[in-house]
């Protein structure tokens, strides 16, 4: 019996893909014409012609289609490869968190160091940026400075605190938390730099949602029960001596850059690399960091 022509879908290790098919040789030439061992040559000779013509026949019947079907399962072929093909797996996102424990030029410090081990990252792809937030107010321009004699919006009496964004896969939430309590726990004040006094120091992170965003339980874990999470109202009191944090929902109250000058800043006691300080303009360059409508001292 000639065979009929068939259309099927297998499943490829790239996804599923029609193919036409015959039936199985069993079907297409009849078992009683398969070649005799024991037949003579010239016996041999003529059944393996018969079983060429009759599979032969076989292919020409099988594509006879219309071209109209065929170019429609073709069609059909690439939008099956495509849905269910084997994909790469999804970059996890980033998330911007924001984290404040007395002067930002310490806490900058850190969050680079932890960028490059942790995170691989050079020079041009550090994110770690000083600024403010936790405040209730902005400039009419939106702007938030540091304390200054030119009359700009000033940080401290609209209620922010210092603070370090980082933009860190969500993954890694955890992992810089975990880091920034292991630092503020075993202060005797509960946070760096206790000279500094006054809400402008206050303890503090950020991440969207605050303590009701799905982020939260990661900080929490980290936390371990060491210091007290507090949610952030916004112009929150001063946490030094009290082992608080407070909580911030970032959506709520966001992180506004800091003057330039105070970028890879050195800190109060601590001097750092010219690497360090080279990545002011590294980032300058690159257009992370940018100039904002404050009073640039330096």
């Amino acid at each position: 019996m000639i065979a009929r022509a068939l259309t099927a879908f297998v499943l490829l290790p790239g996804g599923l893909a029609w193919t036409a098919s015959r039936q199985p040789l069993s079907e297409t030439v009849a078992p009683s014409h398969e070649v005799s061992y024991g037949a003579s040559q010239e016996t041999k000779a003529s059944q393996l012609r018969g079983f060429d013509e009759r599979l032969n026949v076989a292919d020409e019947e099988s594509s006879v289609m219309p071209s109209w079907a065929r170019a429609g399962l073709a069609a059909l072929a690439m939008v099956a490869a495509v849905a269910f093909a084997p994909r790469a797996a999804l970059a996890e996102s980033n998330v911007n968190m924001y984290v404040g424990q007395g002067c930002f030029w310490h806490v900058q410090h850190e969050l680079v160091k932890q960028e490059t081990a942790d995170l691989g990252r050079k020079a041009a792809d550090i994110t770690a940026l000083s600024g403010y937030a936790g405040g209730t107010e902005v400039g009419s321009k939106g702007e938030v400075c540091y304390h200054n004699m030119a009359m700009a919006p000033d940080y401290g009496r609209m209620g922010h605190t210092e603070v370090v964004n980082v933009s860190v896969p969500e993954g890694k939430v955890g992992d810089f938390a975990k880091a920034y309590f292991d630092a503020a726990s075993k202060y005797p004040f509960g946070r760096a730099d206790p000279q500094d006094r006054g809400t402008e120091y206050r303890s503090a992170i950020g991440i969207p949602g605050g303590m009701d965003g799905p982020l939260f339980k990661e900080v929490e874990a980290a936390n371990n029960g060491r210091l007290q999470l507090v949610r952030g109202q916004g112009n929150d009191a001063d946490t030094v001596g009290t082992k608080k944090v407070w909580i911030y929902d970032s959506n709520q109250f966001p992180f506004h850059q800091g003057e330039i000058y105070h970028q890879f800043h050195d800190d109060m006691l601590e001097r750092y690399s010219q690497e360090y300080h080279q990545l002011k303009k590294v980032l300058y360059s690159a257009g992370t960091l940018q100039k904002v409508a404050c009073p640039e001292r330096r």
